[in-house]
């Protein structure tokens, strides 16, 4: 048999065994069915930040931005959660719940992270702010949407309806340039 022949009868081999060797260590970068890197923009720290314990505030509690760490927000049947404003959808009988938010100045784009499916709306001078941008990924753990304000100095409010748990999960995180 020709050396060169014999070589590659070795090598092959060994590189087959090495290649199945780390298909596992391949396949937990990024598990089958998580989908986290499709979202429109980076999700990695906010969802770090989610899966960390987290304080709970009460429905129509008070949030200071810059917030430290992820929050849940406690929520209540909707037809008693005492939402200070109707939210822009018409959803069904679910969990809701309110937040007071406040804004240093100048204000600025924020992006909201929230752990569930859930429908949020924010609200500056009693009128809806519309987002400025969303991006939402349903297979990747811990991580449902994330969505875009820009938020004046002052108060907010975060009116969250749709949802099916007892809390929400969430991070606000200023939007860097």
């Amino acid at each position: 048999m020709a050396p060169a022949r014999r070589l590659l009868m070795l090598v092959i081999p060994a590189i087959v065994c090495a290649a199945v060797s780390a298909a596992p260590v391949i396949a937990k970068a990024e598990p089958a069915g998580e989908d986290c890197g499709k979202a429109a923009w980076p999700l990695a720290s906010a969802r770090t930040r989610l899966a960390a314990p987290l304080r709970t505030v009460e429905a129509g509690g008070r949030l200071s931005l810059p917030l430290e760490g992820a929050v849940t927000l406690a929520l209540s049947d909707r037809a008693s959660a005492a939402l200070p404003f109707q939210p822009t959808r018409r959803g069904r009988e679910s969990q809701a719940g309110f937040a007071r938010i406040a804004v240093p100045p100048p204000g600025g784009d924020y992006q909201i992270t929230v752990s569930d499916g859930a429908w949020l709306d924010v609200f500056a001078d009693g009128k809806p702010l519309a987002p400025l941008a969303f991006t939402g990924v349903h297979t990747c753990p811990g991580v449902r949407k994330s969505l875009r304000f820009r938020l004046p100095a002052g108060e907010a409010v975060l009116v969250v309806t749709d949802a099916s748990g007892a809390g929400l999960a969430m991070v606000i995180d200023p939007v860097g340039p």
